[in-house]
């Protein structure tokens, strides 16, 4: 049979067909709300104790002294200076590495900013010290590089 025998077939089909009998009456039944067992509120009840649990669990603070961040960023910065007077010629493939190390300095004096008002808040020193140690990586990695 070909495509055209076959497509004149469906031609000749009715474009909608009517069902036999009322289906409406099977479908309801299906729709009906069904009961839901004991065991799912409980179990629900058992979940949201434990979230609510977990949200307000208070971690313990790290009790080993912590340098201020002053004294940390000064540290920083000697290993900055220090890696910086070593690096020799920078391979070219990195183009523009002093604008790299300007982006992460104004990240760095923006997070110093927030410290000076708020410097005991910990999200701030820890964020600060990545960005000196993402620094300080990237000078390594042209030291590693440069010939």
């Amino acid at each position: 049979m070909s495509t055209k025998q076959l497509d004149d077939l469906l031609a000749t089909l009715p474009r909608e067909r009517q069902p036999e009998r009322d289906l409406w009456p099977e479908i309801a039944v299906r729709l009906a709300p069904r009961p839901q067992s004991r065991h799912f509120g409980k179990l629900a009840i058992a979940a949201s104790v434990l979230l609510m649990l977990l949200f307000s669990w208070q971690w313990p603070e790290r009790t080993e002294p912590v340098l201020a961040w002053q004294q940390q960023e000064q540290q920083w910065q000697q290993a900055l200076s220090q890696q910086l007077t070593e690096l020799q010629q920078v391979n070219p493939a990195f183009g523009d590495w002093q604008w790299q190390l300007q982006l992460w300095q104004q990240a760095i004096n923006q997070v110093k900013v927030a410290l000076n008002f708020y410097p005991d808040d910990p999200g701030l020193q820890h964020k600060l010290a990545s960005l000196y140690q993402q620094q300080l990586s990237y000078v390594d990695w042209l030291a590693s590089t440069s010939y």
